[in-house]
C-alpha cells in the first residue's frame, strides 16, 4: 500500500517508465517478425529488444492495482489502456500479446460500468475489428496443439513460459466453476477466457453489448468451422469460450421479462449454425461453454434452451420402428442409411442436452443457496445460486425427453448410446434431488428406466442387434452408477435391481455349431462384446461398490439373492461371473457381514464346488478360499470335519486292475451322480481350506491333507479331482516346507507320522526303482 504522496508519485513515475518502454514499441510496430535490416535499425534508434518489453509488460499486469483506477490522473490511465489495445492488435499470435490478455482482465476487473475506463472500452468494442482482434488474441492464448506438426511443443526462450503462465491468472477471477461433481470435459475450453468476456460485455451496458456480441458471434461461427490447421482445435475451443461468455452477461444484463427473446435472437441462432458444423471432438467445448453459461442463471432463464435441446432430440433422435429394424443382414453392419452424420448430430444433441441436467441437479438437500466456501471461491457468490430447477424445463424433461431416451436405448450409434446412458442417469439424479425436496411430482423415472431394461429378455419380437444395443446401454449406466452416484441410493435403486439383467447378459445365445455365414459373425462379435462389458461392469460392482452406509444389511441380502439365482443359472458362464462375483464381493465386505451372510455366502460356493464345468469349480474353490480366510478357524474346523466324512464316504469303490464299472439301473445311475458330486464337493472345500491358510498350520489342515491325499490315486477318484489335490498339496510345501527351520520347528510338530505319510505320498516322486 502506498501511504504518503510521495510513495504515490514514484509509483506513477515507474508506471510512466514502464510505459516509455512499451510506447516505443507500439509506435514502431511488432518486432518479433522484421527482417535483420529493420532490427538493426531499432536498435539503432534506442528500440528495446522484444524480450525486455515481454518482461515489462508481465512486470505492468503485476504492477498495477485497483488504487491506480482510482488515484492516478485520467491521462496515464487512458495511455495504459491504449497501450493495451495496441499490444493487442499490433503483437499478433505473439508472447506479448497473450501477456496483453491478462492485463486487459486485469484492468476490467477493477473498472465500474460508470467509469470513464468503461467509456473508453465502449469505444473500441463497437468497432468490428477489434472485436475479431480481441478474438484471435484468446485464439493465441492457448497451448499449441501438438498433434500436428510431428507432436513437438512451444520452444520458448528461458523464462518466457514462466511469465505467460504467471500472466494467465490475471485473465479471470477466482471462480466456482465447475461446481458440481462432474469437472470439465474438454482440455481446450479455458473458463478464464469465458470469465474475461463475460467482465467485459457486464462492463461496457446492454446498449453496447448488444453490438459487441454480434460481432463476437459471427467470429465464433467463422471459428468454429475454421479449415484444418494447427490452430483449428484453439480456434473452435476459442468458439465456445466466446459463447459461454456471451451467454452469461446477456442473461446477467437483460431483464427477466426479456430473456427469452435474447435466446431466440441471439443465443439458440448460433447454436443451431455452429453444432452441425462441429466435430464431434469439440463437442466436449461446448458442453462445456453451456455449462459454463447457465451455471448461475435464475429457473425461469433455462426454459429456452431446454425447449431448443428437447425438441432437436425429438424430431432427430432414433427410434426403433418397422421401418428400421436392427435385425442383422449381410450388410447391415456397412449400412450408412441413417446417416453417420446424422448419428453425429444426434450424439451432439444428446450430449448437450446431459450439461443442461446437469447444471439443473441441485447439489445441497436442504436446498441451500451457498455452501459455507462460496464466498471464498466466487466474487459475487451473492448471486450466484447453486439450483437452476425450474418446473417447466423439469416437466419437459420428465414428460417428454425421458420417454423418447426411454424408446431409444438400442441406438445403433456407440456415442449416442453412451449419452443416452449419462442422460437417463442425470435425470435420475435429478428427480432423486427433487424428490428429497418434495418438488418432484409425476411417474417416477427409476420405474420407466428398470421397467425397459428388465423386460428384455420378455419381447421375443426385439431384433437381435437392437437387443444387445440396450443391453450396452444398461451397462453404460451401471458403469455411471459405480463411477459417478453417491453410492447408498444409485446402489440401492438402479444397480442392484439391474444386477440380475447383467448376469442374464453373459448368455451366449448363438449356436457355436451353426455355419459361418456373416450374419452369424457378426453376431457372434457383437454378443462377445456385450459379454465383455458385463464381466468388467459385474467386476467394478462386487469390488467398487462398497454397501457401508446405514441399513447396508438388507442391500447384502438382496445381492446374495441375485448372486444364489445366478450360480442355478443353465449356462455355465454365468455360474462362472457368479463364483468370480462373490470372491470379490467378499473380499470388499468382510467387515461388514453378519453369520447370515457369511452362511449364505459359503452356501452358494459349496453349491458350485461340484459343477460339472472346471471353470466354474475352479472360480468357486478360489472364491470359497477368500471366505474361509477371513472366517474364524473354530467354525472353518467344525466345517472341515464335516467334509472330511464326506469325503471319505465319496471315494470310488473298486478294485485295482479292474475298469470302471458302469451302473446299468437308474437308481444305481443316480447314487453314482450323487458320490460324484458329494466327492468333488468336499475335496474342493478341503483344498480352499487348507490353501486359506499360506502361512500357519491350524489343527485341521492337517486332517484336511490326509483326508484329500486319498482322492489322489486313479482308482478312487476322476482326473479332475486327482489335479487338484496334486496342485493344492503342491502349493502347500512350497508355502510351508520351502523354509526349513519353520517346518521342523513349527509346522512338522502338528503333523502325525500317519498324516505325514499321506502327505509324502502326493507330493515325492516316485523312485525310478519303484
Amino acid at each position: 500500500p502506498r501511504v504518503t504522496d510521495n510513495d504515490q508519485h514514484l509509483h506513477e513515475e515507474c508506471l510512466v517508465f514502464l510505459l516509455d518502454i512499451l510506447s516505443a514499441e507500439v509506435v514502431s510496430g511488432s518486432t518479433q517478425n522484421k527482417t535483420d535490416e529493420e532490427s538493426e535499425l531499432s536498435k539503432a534508434s534506442g528500440e528495446s529488444h522484444w524480450r525486455k518489453r515481454l518482461l515489462v509488460a508481465w512486470f505492468l499486469c503485476n504492477f498495477i492495482d485497483e488504487n491506480d483506477m482510482i488515484m492516478i490522473d485520467e491521462t496515464l490511465r487512458h495511455r495504459i489502456w491504449i497501450i493495451c489495445f495496441d499490444l493487442l492488435e499490433k503483437e499478433m499470435g505473439q508472447p506479448l500479446q497473450r501477456v496483453a490478455v491478462g492485463l486487459l482482465g486485469r484492468l476490467v476487473s477493477y473498472v465500474d460500468t460508470e467509469s470513464v475506463d468503461a467509456k473508453w472500452l465502449r469505444a473500441m468494442l463497437e468497432k468490428e475489428s477489434f472485436c475479431r482482434v480481441f478474438g484471435q488474441a484468446l485464439v493465441f492464448d492457448h497451448r499449441a496443439d501438438t498433434s500436428i506438426g510431428g507432436g513437438h511443443g512451444a520452444q520458448w526462450s528461458a523464462g518466457v513460459e514462466d511469465i505467460l503462465r504467471d500472466s494467465a491468472r490475471f485473465v479471470g477471477p477466482k471462480t466456482l466453476f465447475p461446481f458440481k461433481r462432474t469437472s470439465q470435459n474438454s482440455g481446450t475450453f479455458k473458463s478464464t477466457h469465458a470469465q474475461l468476456l463475460e467482465q467485459v460485455i457486464c462492463v461496457i451496458g446492454l446498449d453496447v453489448a448488444a453490438k459487441a456480441t454480434r460481432h463476437l458471434l459471427v467470429f465464433a461461427v467463422e471459428m468454429a468451422e475454421a479449415p484444418p490447421s494447427e490452430d483449428q482445435r484453439n480456434q473452435q475451443g476459442t468458439s465456445a469460450e466466446i459463447f459461454a461468455g456471451v451467454c452469461k452477461a446477456l442473461v446477467k444484463l437483460t431483464p427477466s421479462q426479456n430473456e427469452a427473446d435474447i435466446w431466440e435472437t441471439a443465443l439458440i441462432p448460433f447454436l443451431e449454425d455452429v453444432i452441425p458444423k462441429l466435430p464431434i471432438s469439440m463437442a466436449s467445448a461446448f458442453f462445456d461453454a453451456i455449462r459454463y453459461g447457465i451455471q448461475s442463471m435464475s429457473p425461469s432463464s433455462v426454459d429456452p434452451i431446454v425447449s431448443w435441446m428437447v425438441a432437436n432430440i425429438d424430431s432427430s433422435l432414433w427410434r426403433p420402428t418397422e421401418g428400421n429394424s436392427l435385425e442383422l443382414s449381410k450388410d447391415s453392419e456397412n449400412d450408412t442409411s441413417a446417416g453417420s452424420d446424422g448419428f453425429a448430430n444426434q450424439s451432439k444433441h444428446l450430449y448437450l442436452a446431459t450439461a443442461v441436467i446437469i447444471e439443473m441437479e441441485n447439489p445441497n438437500d436442504e436446498n441451500s443457496q451457498l455452501p459455507w466456501f462460496a464466498a471464498f471461491l466466487q466474487e459475487s457468490a451473492l448471486d450466484f445460486e447453486t439450483n437452476i430447477h425450474s418446473p417447466a424445463s423439469w416437466e419437459l424433461i420428465r414428460d417428454k425427453l425421458l420417454p423418447q431416451l426411454i424408446a431409444s436405448v438400442g441406438h445403433p450409434y456407440e456415442t449416442c448410446r453412451d449419452h443416452i446412458a449419462g442422460c437417463l442417469f442425470r435425470i435420475w439424479r435429478c428427480n432423486e434431488r427433487f424428490s428429497s425436496s418434495g418438488v418432484a411430482e409425476g411417474d417416477d423415472p427409476t420405474a420407466l428406466i428398470l421397467q425397459k431394461f428388465t423386460s428384455l429378455d420378455e419381447n421375443p419380437d426385439m431384433p437381435f442387434k437392437e437387443r444387445y444395443n440396450s443391453l450396452i446401454t444398461a451397462r453404460k449406466l451401471i458403469s455411471f452408477c459405480i463411477h459417478l452416484g453417491d453410492a447408498q441410493k444409485e446402489f440401492s435403486r438402479l444397480v442392484i435391481p439391474l444386477l440380475p439383467v447383467a448376469f442374464e447378459a453373459l448368455r451366449i445365445t448363438v449356436d457355436e455349431g451353426s455355419g459361418i455365414d456373416e450374419v452369424d459373425a457378426a453376431r457372434r462379435s457383437l454378443e462377445a462384446e456385450v459379454v465383455k462389458g458385463f464381466r468388467y461392469s459385474i467386476a467394478e460392482v462386487s469390488s467398487s461398490s462398497v454397501m457401508s452406509y446405514p441399513g447396508e444389511g438388507n442391500d447384502i441380502s438382496r445381492v446374495l439373492d441375485v448372486v444364489e439365482l445366478a450360480s442355478n443359472n443353465e449356462f455355465w458362464q454365468v455360474r462362472q461371473a457368479a463364483a468370480h462375483f462373490l470372491r470379490c464381493f467378499q473380499g470388499s465386505h468382510k467387515y461388514l457381514f453378519d453369520d447370515k451372510h457369511s452362511d449364505t455366502m459359503t452356501k452358494i460356493v459349496s453349491s458350485l464346488l461340484s459343477d460339472e464345468r472346471r471353470e466354474v469349480s475352479s472360480a468357486a474353490m478360489s472364491a470359497l478360499t477368500g471366505i474361509l480366510a477371513a472366517t474364524p478357524q473354530d467354525r472353518v474346523d467344525v466345517l472341515v470335519t464335516k467334509y472330511v466324512a464326506i469325503a471319505n464316504r465319496s471315494r470310488q469303490k473298486r478294485k485295482k486292475g479292474e475298469g470302471n464299472v458302469v451302473p446299468q439301473t437308474d437308481e444305481a445311475i443316480s447314487k453314482e451322480k450323487k458320490r460324484a458330486r458329494n466327492q468333488q464337493t468336499s475335496v474342493f472345500f478341503l483344498c480352499a481350506a487348507i490353501l486359506a491358510q499360506p502361512y500357519e498350520t491350524p489343527l485341521y489342515v492337517p486332517v484336511a491333507l490326509a483326508a484329500i491325499s486319498k482322492h489322489s490315486f486313479e482308482r478312487s477318484a476322476p482326473l479332475g479331482v486327482r489335479d487338484t489335490v496334486k496342485k493344492c498339496c503342491g502349493e502347500f510345501k512350497k508355502t510351508h516346507q520351502a523354509d526349513a527351520y519353520s517346518w521342523t520347528h513349527i509346522h512338522r510338530k502338528v503333523f502325525s507320522q500317519e498324516q505325514l505319510e499321506a502327505l509324502e505320498d502326493v507330493v515325492s516322486s516316485p523312485h525310478y526303482y519303484a
